[in-house]
């Protein structure tokens, strides 16, 4: 189950983004990614996540050449969350256009903190994708969850949106 909620974030970025699951961007090196002062991992536990989806999470940082900032459930049928971020120098809308973000799904959200932010909810006979885009000052975090059936809409949406205005929250300043 588990692997299968890996799979359904992975979705959710390809579902939103412009690049296809083959297609790869420059990677940063080992080098250029030990010199990163921050990411929003730093201070996003599996703790306040679990606070938040009201149940047991483990958080995955992979390693230094592949970086990763997934919480998944301990036990079976909870959703999973991929967060990841941007340093953008524009508008929210503009970086969504730069990643070729399919702009039609995405609808305005109300995120405490937020200088913009972008929900888009995506359901399907296998289960739920919501995927969330948070901007504060230079910096644009998101926030793909994936739940399989069965599933609570209302629950993995409110959870998603809680998660990105804890990312404004703690977002350094711009």
């Amino acid at each position: 189950m588990r692997a299968a909620a890996l799979t359904g974030v992975v979705l959710a970025s390809a579902l939103l983004g412009g690049c296809s699951p083959g297609e790869e961007a420059d990677e940063p090196t080992g080098d250029e990614l030990a010199a990163v002062a921050w990411s929003p991992c730093d201070d996003l536990t599996a703790a306040k996540v679990s606070r938040i989806t009201r149940e047991p999470m483990v958080e995955q940082t992979g390693t230094i050449d592949e970086p990763r900032c997934t919480f998944t459930p301990v036990t079976e049928g909870g959703a999973a969350y991929d967060v990841n971020y941007l340093w953008f120098d524009g508008t929210l809308d503009a970086a969504l256009d730069s990643m070729g973000a399919a702009s039609s799904r995405l609808r305005p959200a109300s995120v405490a903190g937020a200088d913009a932010a972008r929900l888009a909810v995506r359901e399907r006979a296998s289960g739920i994708l919501v995927t969330g885009f948070v901007q504060t000052d230079g910096l644009v975090q998101s926030v793909n969850g994936v739940h399989l059936v069965p599933y609570d809409r209302e629950a993995v949406v409110a959870d998603t949106t809680e998660l990105l205005a804890v990312l404004a929250r703690q977002a350094p300043p711009g």
